[in-house]
């Protein structure tokens, strides 16, 4: 049960990050999230490896730095697909991305789950969908229907960058994996920065605001390291489905700290997650 209280983890550190990093990067570019989140690694996930791994890393095969640069390439086009469209419209979408890599991990490496994991992970998924989901009279009021495709690109790039991430992990390890997607995704910031002349602009980012983002930032990155090890000891399909919990973490740590209410309809989507998770723990 190593990948369980792991992938617990990993969704409490997104869930009280995401609520962070909303606070001051709302307005900020992708090129910027990009820059920030990707130096912020070096610091969070190298460093560390490197004091506990040692300082000997063999480099992975060619095949191997290509699935990486793959997975890097698609998270550093996520940030761009979601400033396409109204957040709370796309993020309802985006949230599906595991069905995503869960259909990839069965097709492609034939991974197979119980009866009962598969109805946990989908109450899980349900539940995280009406979370997010957006009011009805805002719904109404976006005539415009392409979030619904920027939700469903944005959900692709992280379920098929989760899924190479896996392939990596599965042939180098976690700790490999972690040092070279860092350094490769600082690369890929460096081409996005050349290709992105737009949003060139450095922000000011020691403003108080976004200095609590910033901490949001290195939370994820923390909930992130501790997801890529979940892949160590688990089936991609379970780390992923219940990982995806994190909204109703989101929603509860911003009722503590912003003083929000929970509506009855995150509510009954916070039960309809827990139900979930405890339905794959028992699974399990």
């Amino acid at each position: 049960m190593t990948w369980f209280f792991l992938t617990l983890s990993t969704a409490l550190c997104w869930g009280i990050s995401q609520v962070l990093i909303k606070k001051g990067f709302d307005h900020l570019p992708p090129l910027w999230n990009n820059i920030i989140n990707n130096g912020l690694s070096l610091f969070v996930w190298v460093v560390p490896i490197l004091i506990i791994h040692g300082f000997s890393f063999p480099l992975p095969p060619s095949h191997i730095l290509l699935t990486i640069l793959g997975a890097s390439s698609l998270y550093h086009l996520f940030f761009y697909v979601i400033s396409q469209g109204k957040i709370s419209l796309t993020g309802t979408v985006v949230s599906g991305y595991p069905v995503i890599t869960i259909a990839l991990s069965h097709i492609f490496i034939a991974e197979r789950l119980m009866l009962l994991q598969y109805i946990g992970i989908a109450c899980i998924l349900t539940g995280s969908i009406i979370v997010v989901l957006p009011e009805k009279v805002e719904l109404k009021k976006s005539r415009d229907i392409s979030w619904i495709l920027w939700g469903f690109t944005g959900a692709v790039t992280i379920g098929v960058g989760d899924f190479l991430s896996k392939l990596s992990i599965d042939s180098i390890g976690p700790f490999t994996h972690m040092v070279f997607l860092a350094i490769i995704s600082n690369a890929v910031s460096l081409f996005n920065y050349t290709v992105d002349k737009k949003n060139r602009h450095v922000p000011h980012i020691f403003q108080q605001r976004l200095l609590t983002s910033l901490g949001g930032l290195i939370l994820n990155l923390v909930g992130v390291f501790m997801f890529y090890l979940a892949f160590k000891y688990g089936k991609v399909s379970l780390v992923i489905g219940v990982s995806s919990i994190y909204p109703a973490f989101m929603v509860i740590f911003a009722m503590k700290l912003l003083n929000e209410k929970i509506s009855p309809k995150q509510g009954a989507g916070i039960g309809t997650t827990i139900a979930g998770l405890l339905i794959v723990g028992f699974g399990s």
